[in-house]
């Protein structure tokens, strides 16, 4: 035993020097540990064959801990666990060499006392390193060849804030090949260091504004303690430095310098510091403002190809929009697909876009328009005041023109662009795109939308103009001779036209979606006719015969689902005009059983496609507040409507037609708006009698029985048309 501990003495020469944090061990049960030397020389040396059973480290982890002298003044350092097993005797492993310290293996090997084992421990870090050394025991009785006996701590390595050990293990005398592992130990990121570590104790900060400069005030510095701040603008894939203070503790930036990039990283004053980083405004509103204010876009012609830049001091999230804008003081519409994502710094082409006046650019972030930028008149062809038409296709592959307006491809018939009478022009513009009279400004590849035509109005404008004079002309002649025929009806006339204005404040700012089935072209005149005496009340009314060519553009399920959502959100109101066909689809719909066929939808109608949506809402019992139903007296009886329906205010019409019109308006209406509506029911009624007998006479029974409904764009839908019971086309606003 002498002999044996002379050569552990020989071997673990402690090495001058100390360490701050004092070291200690700790074993599982059934193993016994004690720290021989904290600090000494060692090295590995060769491998050598076990002629009896001996404990050998097998596996090792690390973990970054605490070593706290009080409370808020710890420092980092890392505890090592060592995973230990038995080693059988004859067992050779990895290497060859000589078996060193023969008489310590002896002592090792001997019957009656335990197992021991001295296991090393070398921790390197810059610019340092030490080696501690430990011995292990086992009872003799425990001392079977397995894969792990138990485990054993060590605590700990010294270690810096962000820095990294390297960390050794074996037995001396080595029985199998070294344990070798590198662990970082973490930032002042790391949550248990933020307040215990004096180093991460970073002082808050205080912004202060002021009328020309805002200060950045340090707050809770601790004692004796210096702080170097560095000012930059985070651009997300380089940091560009602003300014650097050091000492002060009051900091004064002037207001050009706030944006939401803008951040600060302070550190002590003292060798390789942690650092802490804050960009306290990212979420200011101002500081945005500021943003915008500072930014720039450019576009550019390069030939004929479009290209522009912007310059913002920092990286936002941001899309570039092109636009088409026909008045200079107008709203610019969206041209389709052609969004692209904004990248700082970088030039963005436009290469489908054929330059004209009318074309614009856009920044979008945040929902809002931040910037835009058209091009300047002269420098190109076209005129300002050419108006964008698209070219698309039908089903059947016939040519389709719309207007541009807010994003969409809207009607001509609907188009508030182009003045009255618009759906007189289609076939001229139609002739005038098929010529090259317009100039194509793009065509979008891979997308429903054709291409984009810009067309001048300027010759049918004149044209107009002069009938406009004339029939104005000629009206006023009607009417003067209208009341020198009738001076005791001029009185009432006036009074009637007041009440023409002031009870459409009732329904003003309303909107109604009608859902109908285009039983009969004689039916869908007589639904034009209620949707044309509506509008005339202010309501607007979004109904399947004046949106025929966006419906076969996108499809009624996308059509009806697009109006429902918009009336629904204004607080509108859904109406079912029931007839004879309608009532046999929703019988259809209503008789089905799963495992049958599904009721065949027609598919150029907006009302079979709504049933999908419709029969939920009144099954779920959600249809009160949403949605009327209503029909024509004469050509349908209420006792025919599915009961299903009558869960919600059925309207007879024409003969409760002043309920009807006070349920559109949606609010409690006095007495003189009561009476107002009244009177205009008169010649509502009047016009839907002229219209119900008109589709009477069509049939020879009386009845506007279902029939084979036009297919859109085939000539036969009367859009346009003009029956017997008044106006078909809708007013300009009422969609």
């Amino acid at each position: 035993m002498q002999a044996a501990g002379l050569g552990l003495f020989l071997l673990l020469l402690p090495r001058a020097g100390l360490h701050a944090l004092p070291d200690s061990v700790n074993c599982s049960q059934g193993l016994s540990c004690r720290l021989l030397e904290d600090d000494v020389l060692c090295s590995p040396g060769a491998v050598g064959l076990a002629s009896g059973p001996v404990l050998v480290p097998t596996q090792m982890t690390m973990e970054s801990v605490l070593h706290c002298a009080a409370a808020s003044d710890c420092s980092p350092c890392v505890q090592v666990k060592l995973q230990l097993a038995v080693l059988g005797p004859q067992e050779e492993v990895a290497g060859e060499g000589t078996r060193d310290g023969p008489r310590m293996d002896a002592l090792q090997h001997q019957d009656s006392g335990p197992l021991r084992s001295w296991v090393l421990l070398s921790g390197r870090t810059y610019p340092s390193s030490r080696c501690v050394a430990i011995e292990v025991q086992l009872p003799r009785a425990l001392a079977q060849p397995s894969d792990t006996v138990g485990s054993m701590w060590f605590h700990c390595f010294e270690a810096a804030l962000r820095g990294e050990l390297h960390v050794t293990s074996y037995t001396s005398p080595r029985y199998r090949e070294v344990l070798s592992q590198t662990h970082r130990v973490p930032d002042c990121s790391w949550p248990a260091a933020r307040a215990a570590i004096r180093l991460c104790q970073v002082p808050r900060l205080q912004v202060s504004m002021g009328t020309e400069h805002v200060v950045v005030q340090l707050q809770d510095v601790p004692v004796e303690q210096n702080f170097i701040v560095w000012f930059y603008w985070n651009q997300t894939l380089e940091l560009k430095g602003l300014r650097t203070e050091r000492g002060t503790q009051n900091f004064s930036l002037p207001f050009a310098q706030l944006l939401p990039c803008l951040c600060l990283q302070v550190w002590p004053d003292i060798p390789d510091p942690p650092r802490i980083s804050r960009c306290p405004f990212t979420q200011d509103p101002a500081a945005w403002t500021r943003l915008w204010a500072q930014a720039q876009l450019k576009l550019h012609l390069t030939g004929e190809r479009l290209s522009c830049s912007v310059s913002v001091p920092c990286m936002v999230p941001a899309e570039l929009v092109p636009c088409w804008r026909l008045k200079r003081d107008g709203p610019c519409h969206e041209l389709p697909h052609l969004r692209q994502a904004l990248t700082v710094p970088s030039l963005h082409e436009f290469g489908t876009l054929e330059p004209h006046p009318n074309l614009c650019v856009q920044v979008w972030s945040g929902g809002q328009v931040r910037l835009m930028q058209c091009l300047q008149e002269g420098a190109m062809q076209g005129q300002p005041a050419d108006f964008l038409l698209m070219e698309t296709r039908d089903p059947q592959g016939n040519m389709l023109l719309c207007a541009m307006e807010r994003g969409t491809c809207v009607p001509l018939a609907n188009s508030t662009c182009m003045g009255v009478g618009v759906r007189a022009l289609e076939q001229q513009l139609r002739w005038d795109v098929q010529s090259g009279q317009c100039l194509q400004v793009w065509r979008a590849e891979g997308s429903l939308v054709g291409t984009g035509w810009a067309c001048s109005l300027e010759k049918y404008l004149r044209a107009r103009w002069v009938l406009a004079w004339m029939g104005v002309l000629l009206s006023t002649f009607c009417i003067l001779l209208l009341l020198l025929l009738k001076k005791e009806n001029l009185k009432g006339w006036l009074k009637m036209l007041k009440e023409d204005y002031s009870s459409g404040g009732l329904l003003r700012g309303r909107r109604a979606l009608i859902l109908y089935s285009p039983d009969h072209a004689g039916f869908e005149r007589l639904v034009s006719t209620l949707a044309c005496a509506l509008t005339r009340l202010q309501l607007a009314v979004s109904v399947e015969l004046w949106s025929r060519a966006e419906l076969c553009a996108i499809g009624p399920m996308q059509w009806f689902h697009a109006q429902r959502l918009r009336v629904l959100q204004e607080g509108g109101t859904v109406v079912l005009l029931f007839s004879r066909g309608a009532v046999a689809r929703c019988t259809e719909w209503l008789l089905w059983k799963p495992g049958e066929l599904l009721p065949q939808d027609d598919p150029y109608s907006a009302f079979s496609a709504s049933l999908n949506c419709i029969l939920p809402d009144f099954l779920a019992g959600k249809a009160g507040g949403r949605y009327l139903v209503a029909c024509f007296e004469d050509l349908l009886q209420p006792a025919d409507i599915p009961e299903l329906f009558r869960s919600v205010p059925i309207f007879t019409l024409p003969s409760q037609l002043p309920t009807f019109l006070l349920a559109l308006a949606g609010t409690a209406a006095g007495r003189e708006q009561k009476s107002s509506l009244k009177k205009h029911s008169l010649w509502i009624s009047d016009s839907l009698q002229r219209a119900i007998k008109e589709c009477q006479l069509q049939e020879p029974n009386g009845h506007c029985s279902p029939q084979a409904s036009a297919l859109p764009g085939s000539g036969q839908v009367p859009m346009g048309a003009k029956s017997e019971a008044g106006e078909l086309s809708p007013p300009m606003d009422s969609t």
